[in-house]
């Protein structure tokens, strides 16, 4: 792991740094404090070694201190002292050492009452003596500094300093050992890592997006991937699925449908989710025959279209009334449909199950010219992941790269804000993507209501005769143009009139 991803992983995982450290400062701070303070009692002894050899008389030294705090001199202060105290703990109690380039040495005892630390100091020192003397040494041994006793620091900061390293480090480890473990897909590096390259991030109230206002934010998620996806030649159909289902897919497909329409560019939106449809929720559209009854070949596929946002999008619905959804994609009409739509449109998005669980989407992989996963953040598994790309790679679909969906459960709900002076903004986009939230389907995002001025209705497309000269359609290229729709405001009014004409001729 390289150290820029382990610091990633750190501030994902900050949790898991900061609670081994309290915890840690918190046990050594609680140890420390209830444990009653330590008194250290001193006394000074100068020895006359009689020895005119430095090296002797630092020898003999060393010979006292050994015999200060062995057995001996221990069982002696047990003997006086007594109060519970044994021959280990005396001798855990006393140090002695002496002072560099004297002939002085200082004995210490330790001990949680101070006049007890004092008594075992003065046993002992007496108890040396007396043992010096019965050894038949010469040295003379006196008293150069009664005994002064003092309390100990309690080393709080010490031990709290010491534990929160301690934590520290553990909490590093943990996050190591997660990041390495870790089986979900929380950022674009997790998709690198498979060998995927990622082609957007669509965020909204994450670490990703953090604008404060969620409309425009989302507005301008959709138009990123729009300007980052490949190129899209005309006719060009893109296949977008995810591994699971609750991805998010055709929330995904919705947005970059009404992101690659406000450049001009003719965009039809398949919904191929024969299964749990979505889109017609999405959009307000009505049910309706649609995809199903086309490859049963019982409509045409002029019939069944819809165009909402006021005719800036084209819809082909799912249909109605499908008994077995395998079986109607599995119709020999799917390559020969997909062709048709390619030539009627420049662009084409295929909204498909998810990919792992049915064949619809693998099937549906094989008549597209592209694929672009949508992978959920936090929620999708990384060997769901590398499944789908398998499953996409064995049919031949090319995958053009993968959208990390960080999009919370339900869209935020509110008075929709608009910046057009800084952000071209785009009312359909943001009134269909950030409305309030009623419903929640498969694709797990909040279903939100219809658009307001929805136009529903048959979209009348005529084919091109070839010796003619095709209509004049502009260019689309999705990294350049940047145009925004813009709704008109008579827009209600002026359907309301097309709707008292059609009236007016049906009496007629």
């Amino acid at each position: 792991m390289e150290l820029r991803e382990y610091v990633r992983a750190c501030r994902r995982g900050w949790v898991w740094i900061l609670v081994p450290v309290l915890l840690a400062a918190g046990i050594a701070a609680t140890l420390t404090l209830s444990r009653p303070p330590a008194y250290r009692s001193a006394m000074v002894l100068f020895v006359t070694t009689g020895a005119d050899d430095a090296d002797a008389g630092a020898s003999r030294l060393n010979s006292y201190i050994a015999l200060v705090t062995g057995p001996q001199v221990a069982r002696g202060v047990v003997a006086k002292v007594g109060d519970g105290l044994t021959v280990e703990r005396v001798r855990d109690k006393l140090t002695a050492q002496v002072q560099d380039g004297t002939d002085l040495l200082v004995v210490t005892a330790t001990d949680q009452s101070a006049e007890r630390s004092r008594a075992i100091v003065r046993t002992a020192t007496a108890e040396l003596t007396t043992l010096v003397r019965r050894l038949g040494s010469a040295p003379a041994i006196s008293v150069a500094q009664d005994a002064v006793t003092t309390r100990q620091p309690d080393g709080l900061v010490r031990n709290v300093g010491f534990s929160a390293v301690l934590g520290l480090l553990i909490g590093a480890i943990v996050v190591a050992v997660r990041e390495a473990t870790r089986k979900k897909v929380t950022e674009e590096d997790d998709l690198r890592r498979l060998g995927i390259g990622t082609v957007g991030v669509i965020a909204l109230g994450s670490r990703y997006g953090r604008n404060a206002k969620p409309d425009v934010e989302l507005a301008e998620a959709f138009r990123r991937l729009r300007s980052l996806l490949p190129d899209l030649n005309g006719g060009t159909s893109l296949l977008l699925t995810g591994a699971n289902r609750k991805e998010g897919t055709t929330a995904v497909a919705c947005g970059l449908a009404i992101a690659l329409a406000e450049t001009g560019a003719r965009v039809l939106l398949v919904d191929a989710n024969l299964r749990s449809p979505g889109v017609g929720r999405y959009l307000g559209l009505e049910a309706g025959p649609g995809l199903a009854e086309v490859l049963a070949g019982s409509a045409a596929i002029s019939d069944v279209l819809h165009t909402p946002l006021d005719g800036r999008l084209t819809v082909l619905p799912p249909g109605t009334g499908v008994p077995d959804p395998g079986e109607a994609l599995a119709s020999p009409r799917l390559g020969a449909t997909m062709d048709d739509l390619s030539r009627r449109f420049d662009v084409v998005l295929v909204d498909a199950p998810a990919l792992n669980g049915v064949a619809d989407a693998t099937v549906l992989g094989k008549v597209t010219d592209g694929a672009l996963l949508v992978v959920r953040a936090n929620h999708t598994r990384t060997v769901d992941v590398q499944r789908s790309t398998d499953l996409l790679e064995r049919v031949g679909a090319q995958l053009v790269g993968a959208v990390l969906n960080a999009l919370p459960r339900r869209l935020p709900t509110g008075a929709i804000r608009h910046r057009p002076a800084q952000v071209p903004d785009s009312p359909a986009l943001v009134q269909t993507l950030v409305g309030g939230a009623t419903d929640e389907d498969e694709t797990g995002v909040g279903v939100v209501p219809a658009y307001p001025a929805t136009v529903r209705g048959r979209a009348k497309v005529v084919e091109v005769v070839p010796e003619e000269e095709p209509p004049s359609v502009p260019p689309f290229v999705p990294t350049v143009v940047r145009a925004s729709a813009h709704v008109p405001e008579e827009r209600e009014e002026g359907h309301k009139d097309e709707e008292d004409g059609k009236a007016d001729d049906a009496d007629d």
